[in-house]
């Protein structure tokens, strides 16, 4: 089976930095704690757990002793500055262009400029976005873009993960609603790149496997954008999955099988799919061995 990896695929810069920031406080002999998934991938998660980097799901669960990272999605503002207040060392590795984004939302704030997101209300992003201004409105499809009031000026910012044609949509429905839209397309370049490259690889061959966290945003977005391409495309979280009924189905007639992953999917991940799909033999049974076995069992 011939295997092509789309040319953009796996970390991105932020989470590069974040496990390294990680490993380096590490290497000091620091005790550390992530408050939430450092990033949406359970494999890094797991690997962290095992160097014994655990993750924890609310700020009273911190021990104040451990250094407590912030995670790559950030925390809302109120919930950094009781942290501090109550005297943690923490180490924030919240992405720099989910920073930025932050920072826009801030001016926008400061300007009295409505604002609206783009993106999963629910997502740990979003939440600490949301955060950055007193009321914000979160978009997440074009019948609440629509619903959005008329006003003279809207401020608008995107989840670094969104899908870029799918926020085009959405601001050609907010231009309608305001008088002037001041957009700031704060999808980062990383999901831009792969968004691109799964475009360019998914009608070049016969199936796609999407690679990472199935409750990751950016790898969700690659699977629903490669299927628009290829409809047969599945996604899988790593390597484990491998051995699933419905990824041999899809994989059996195959010639030329592509590979896409997420910005939080590791290089290891996708090697290990990449070596298993080289090596592909479909587990075929031909006639002859089912009447074969028909006769043994009388």
């Amino acid at each position: 089976m011939i295997v092509r990896i789309a040319d953009q695929a796996g970390f991105c810069f932020g989470v590069k930095r974040a496990l390294e920031l990680i490993h380096g406080l590490r290497n000091e002999g620091r005790d550390i704690q992530v408050l939430g998934e450092l990033i949406h991938n359970q494999s890094v998660l797991s690997d962290l757990t095992r160097k014994g980097v655990a993750c924890i799901q609310d700020r009273f669960e911190a021990d104040p002793k451990k250094t407590l990272v912030i995670r790559t999605h950030g925390i809302p503002a109120d919930e950094e500055e009781k942290l501090r207040q109550e005297g943690f060392q923490l180490l924030d590795v919240t992405c720099p262009l989910v920073k930025k984004t932050h920072c826009i939302i801030e001016r926008f704030e400061k300007d009295g400029i409505p604002v609206v997101i783009v993106g999963d209300r629910n997502h740990p992003e979003i939440i600490a976005a949301s955060s950055y201004a007193t009321d914000p409105i979160i978009v997440n499809s074009l019948e609440e873009a629509r619903a959005v009031p008329a006003m003279p000026v809207m401020g608008v910012v995107a989840q670094t993960t969104l899908d870029l044609d799918f926020f085009g949509e959405i601001e050609a429905v907010l231009a309608e609603r305001a008088d002037h839209l001041e957009v700031h397309n704060t999808v980062c370049e990383a999901t831009r790149e792969r968004q691109e490259a799964v475009r360019r690889l998914a009608p070049q061959v016969d199936c796609v496997v999407v690679v990472g966290g199935h409750n990751s945003s950016n790898t969700k977005k690659l699977a629903h954008i490669a299927r628009r391409h290829n409809p047969r495309t599945i996604h899988i979280n790593g390597s484990l999955d491998l051995d699933k009924p419905e990824l041999q189905r899809l994989i059996r007639d195959c010639r030329i099988v592509g590979i896409a992953a997420g910005a939080s999917t590791p290089p290891e991940e996708i090697e290990r799919v990449r070596n298993y799909l080289s090596e592909y033999s479909p587990k075929t049974e031909t006639r002859l061995d089912i009447d074969q076995r028909r006769m043994q069992n009388g």
